[in-house]
C-alpha cells in the first residue's frame, strides 16, 4: 500500500465518521455527498433552499382557522371538543407549532402521521402528537389486505414499533392517522426479511425526485466557500536558471507575504534577493465559474416543485408589481394550501365526526383575502347588469335568472333593485327635468 492511498483511506474514515455523528455534511467517501446519507426529511431542515421555502408554504397553512357546521348548512357547532383539541394539541406544541409540523413533515417525507392519545378507557383523544414516519417499523407480520370496509378490527389491532432502539413504542394501527402528500397503495413492493408484501400505507416523497437537483445545488454553495477561502492568497517560485532562495530568504518571504503585511507605519511588502522569482495569484473570478446560476435554476426548479409562484419566491431577483404579487399569492392559496387543508380537515373529520357535521378550515380572513372580494362584487355586479338587459328585452324571469347563475327561486318584485346606482341615479334625474319643463309650460 503506497503513502498516498493510506492517507486517503484515513481522510475517508474521519469524514465518514464525522458525517455520522452530525458534525459534518460534505463526504470524501466514494465521492458522496452529505444527502446520500440523510433522510430527505433531514435534507429538508438543513437545506439552504428548500428549509426557508418549506418554512414559508408550512407558515401560511398554520395560519387557517377552523370551525365546525352541521353539514350542508351554515349553522355553527360552538365549543366542540375537537376545536379545543386542535387549538391545543399536546403539551409540547401549540396549534400553530403543530400545523406548521405537520405541513412540513407531509412534504418531506410524503406523509405526515399523527398519533391520537387518550386516557384509559376515554372515547375521544386528549392529544395529538406527529411521528417521524422514517422511525417507524413495520413487523413482519404486518399486512393491509383489501378489506370491505372503511374499518377492519384485524387490521386496526396490528401494531407498529416507533422508535426502535430509542422509545421503542408499540402503537395500534387504530391510534394512528395519516396524511399523504404523494399517492400511497401504488408503492412497488417492498422487501422484508426476504419477504415480500405490499403495504398500502408507505408511500414516496416529492423531495425523492428533487434529491439530485438539492444535492447539486448544495454542493455548488460547498465550492464557492472553498473558493471564497482561497481567494487572495498569493505565490511566489523560483522560474528559470539562477540562485536559488536560501532557507532563511524563503522564512522572510513567507513572514512578509503573510504575517508581516499590515497597516502599521513600518509595514512593507518589499523582497530583495538575489533569486530569480516570479509572483502569481491564486484568484479565481467566481462568475466564470457560473456557480451562482447554477444555484439560481436549481431554486427555480425546486420552488417549481412545491408549485410556489414566481411572483412570490424567486431567485431571479426580477422586479414584479404589487397586483401580480396578490393575483399570485391568492391563486396559490385557493389551489395549494386550501388543497392541504382540505385533505386535513377532511381526514380529521372521518376520523373524528359523525355524518352530520363537517369540519372546515379556511383562509378567507386573511388581509390578502380580501382582494378576491373585491373581484366577486364586480362578478355580481356584471350578473346584474346582465340581468337587467334581459329582463328589458323580455326574456322570461326564469330563465333570465338561469342564464346569468341567479337562483332561479327568487322573485323579482321590484326590477329597480337590481338597476345599478348610477343609472337609478341618471333615470331620476331625467324624470325631474321632465317635470320642470311641463310646469313651465
Amino acid at each position: 500500500m503506497s503513502v498516498f492511498s493510506g492517507i486517503n483511506g484515513w481522510l475517508n474514515n474521519v469524514f465518514y465518521e464525522k458525517n455520522k455523528s452530525g458534525d459534518n455534511w460534505y463526504l470524501l467517501n466514494d465521492e458522496k455527498t452529505w444527502g446520500e446519507f440523510s433522510t430527505n426529511l433531514q435534507i429538508a431542515q438543513n437545506h439552504p433552499i428548500l428549509t426557508p421555502a418549506l418554512l414559508f408554504i408550512s407558515n401560511l397553512f398554520a395560519q387557517g382557522r377552523f370551525k365546525i357546521v352541521q353539514r350542508g348548512t351554515n349553522i355553527l357547532v360552538t365549543n366542540h371538543w375537537l376545536l379545543e383539541l386542535l387549538n391545543s394539541p399536546n403539551y409540547y406544541q401549540s396549534r400553530v407549532d403543530f400545523l406548521e409540523s405537520s405541513l412540513f413533515m407531509k412534504i418531506a417525507n410524503g406523509r405526515t402521521v399523527i398519533w391520537k392519545r387518550g386516557g384509559v378507557g376515554a372515547t375521544k383523544p386528549d392529544s395529538l402528537y406527529l411521528l417521524d414516519s422514517n422511525l417507524i417499523t413495520y413487523p413482519d407480520t404486518f399486512k393491509t389486505p383489501k378489506i370491505f370496509s372503511t374499518r377492519d378490527s384485524v387490521v386496526d389491532n396490528q401494531q407498529i414499533i416507533y422508535d426502535k432502539d430509542g422509545e421503542n413504542l408499540s402503537i395500534r394501527l387504530s391510534e394512528l392517522i395519516f396524511l399523504y402528500d404523494t399517492p400511497n397503495g401504488i408503492n412497488e413492493l417492498n422487501k422484508t426479511n426476504d419477504k415480500k408484501i405490499r403495504n398500502q400505507i408507505v408511500n414516496t416523497s416529492r423531495l425523492d425526485g428533487l434529491r439530485q437537483t438539492l444535492l447539486n445545488t448544495h454542493d455548488s454553495l460547498v465550492a464557492k466557500n472553498i473558493i471564497l477561502k482561497t481567494n487572495g492568497k498569493e505565490m511566489i517560485t523560483s522560474t528559470g536558471s539562477g540562485f536559488p532562495m536560501s532557507p532563511e530568504e524563503k522564512a522572510d518571504a513567507e513572514r512578509l507575504f503573510n504575517t508581516g503585511y499590515g497597516l502599521h507605519g513600518s509595514a512593507k511588502r518589499g523582497l530583495i534577493t538575489k533569486a530569480n522569482l516570479q509572483w502569481k495569484s491564486m484568484h479565481v473570478a467566481m462568475r466564470d465559474l457560473g456557480l451562482d446560476e447554477s444555484v439560481k435554476v436549481d431554486g427555480n426548479i425546486i420552488y417549481t416543485a412545491l408549485h410556489i409562484p414566481k411572483d412570490i419566491l424567486s431567485l431571479e431577483a426580477k422586479k414584479t408589481t404589487y397586483n401580480n404579487y396578490k393575483e399570485s399569492m391568492v391563486s396559490f392559496i385557493q389551489n395549494s394550501i386550501q388543497s392541504f387543508m382540505n385533505d386535513f380537515t377532511t381526514t380529521l373529520e372521518r376520523e373524528f365526526l359523525d355524518n352530520s357535521l363537517e369540519l372546515l378550515g379556511s383562509y378567507e380572513h386573511l388581509p390578502v383575502m380580501k382582494f378576491i372580494e373585491k373581484e366577486q362584487y364586480e362578478a355580481v355586479k356584471l350578473r346584474a347588469e346582465a340581468l337587467n338587459n334581459l329582463l328589458a328585452v323580455g326574456i322570461p324571469e326564469e330563465l333570465a335568472l338561469e342564464i346569468t347563475n341567479f337562483d332561479k327561486n327568487i322573485k323579482l318584485n321590484e326590477r329597480q333593485a337590481l338597476i345599478p346606482a348610477q343609472e337609478e341615479e341618471e333615470s331620476n334625474d331625467g324624470g325631474g327635468d321632465s317635470e320642470d319643463s311641463g310646469e313651465e309650460e
